[in-house]
């Protein structure tokens, strides 16, 4: 777990680097943000204040273990797109086949259909 503090208030981001300092990571590098406001990132976005996902006061523990159901909830999140994604690649796929063998059967029956009305015209 990678985080990214930007915080507005100078105080909480010493707190929070010294709570976490060996999770701290560059905001390129990091997995989510820890701000005390809303920011504008591409990056998941941890906001602590008031109706937040953590209010102040917080102990460490809390902290640390808010971080952390964030973090999973994140993961979690993640793998359930990779599933929809692949479950949607494979619903595709047999959509695919589907129409591939149904054009082959139209086509079989089509032939034998001209195949026959030849040799009636023929007789």
């Amino acid at each position: 777990m990678k985080i990214s503090f930007e915080c507005e208030c100078i105080l909480l981001q010493k707190t929070l680097l010294l709570f976490c300092g060996n999770l701290a990571a560059h905001h390129k590098d990091c997995d989510f943000v820890v701000s005390d406001r809303e920011i504008a990132t591409k990056k998941p976005l941890f906001i602590i204040g008031k109706n937040a996902h953590l209010s102040h006061p917080f102990t460490k523990t809390t902290l640390l273990d808010t971080l952390e159901e964030f973090y999973s909830a994140m993961q979690i999140s993640k793998a359930n797109g990779l599933n929809e994604a692949k479950n949607e690649k494979g619903l595709e796929e047999k959509i695919s086949l589907l129409i591939d063998k149904f054009k082959a059967d139209l086509l079989e029956i089509l032939r034998a259909n001209q195949w026959d009305s030849t040799l009636k015209f023929q007789v």
